[in-house]
């Protein structure tokens, strides 16, 4: 049997479509050798290495969406999607807009794990360390913290500070970290969660759409580069157009925009494991 490593990728709610992937991997009957994540490619890859199904992830997801049917004021009204806003944490004197501590509570109660160790599938969890400038790995120790710190987007989540190291959003420094399981997998896939954006009609970008999209080039132009160097043996980018980062409640358009993605994944792993 192959083994094989998947690489979850950065890119906000949009990351949500990891679990269509990790279903694919279920339908296959694959346990990964080795995941490595970013950001909500950490938090997917932590659900997933704790033991939870690809189904599992997603049914939690969809209770906190909106539908279709929905109007904005369901977003404030609907009882499972209230939990999302609930997630929100004015932190201005953290170092950032938002703090991350309710969400972090209920990510551990869901996966009932807190250290490395207890995962059921070997994880590496990437952070960037923010006065080095450089890549932070984590495969051991406190899981919470480890994801706290991958998904600290700067200015917007607080970072992690261990022993005076302050540690910021991987994203800032390796996206989509295939490189971390490549050397030790037969076949590795890389899941690029970055998505797109629609020009706006006087082509200049609001406050948040100048901060939120000049990341996403940023994390565009290292994937990119790293691909030109050693590029992993599957790559698949979902085309999840005009979902801003924190806008986790429309899982459903997210699903739906992604099920392509999630047909080619199936298709190129069928080859790749004859």
């Amino acid at each position: 049997m192959k083994k094989v490593g998947i690489a979850l990728g950065g890119g906000g709610a949009k990351g949500l479509c990891h679990v269509l992937m990790l279903e694919v991997i279920d339908e296959f009957g694959i346990k990964p050798h080795r995941i490595a994540g970013t950001s909500i490619g950490a938090i997917a890859g932590v659900l997933y290495a704790s033991g939870l199904s690809g189904k599992e992830i997603k049914e939690n997801i969809e209770q906190m969406s909106l539908t279709e049917k929905d109007s904005f004021t369901d977003a404030f009204t609907k009882k499972d999607v209230f939990k999302w806003l609930q997630f929100i944490d004015i932190g201005w004197n953290d170092g950032g807009l938002l703090r991350a501590d309710t969400f972090l509570d209920h990510l551990m109660e869901t996966v009932k794990v807190t250290d490395f160790k207890e995962l059921a599938i070997p994880l590496s969890v990437v952070a960037a360390d923010f006065w080095k400038r450089n890549q932070v790995v984590f495969h051991t120790g406190d899981i919470r913290t480890a994801v706290h710190a991958s998904m600290a987007i700067p200015g917007i989540f607080n970072p992690v500070v261990i022993d005076k190291q302050v540690l910021v959003d991987g994203g800032v420094v390796n996206p989509v970290p295939y490189d971390l399981v490549l050397d030790e997998c037969d076949v590795t896939i890389a899941i690029d969660v970055m998505g797109n954006r629609t020009e706006s009609a006087d082509l200049v970008p609001s406050f948040s759409e100048s901060i939120f999209n000049t990341f996403q080039i940023m994390q565009k132009t290292i994937f990119q580069q790293k691909i030109a160097v050693r590029a992993p043996d599957i790559c698949i980018t979902p085309d999840i157009v005009d979902i801003q980062m924190l806008e986790f409640y429309k899982a459903e358009e997210i699903f739906k925009q992604a099920q392509p993605a999630k047909d080619e994944l199936r298709r190129k792993l069928e080859e790749s494991l004859k």
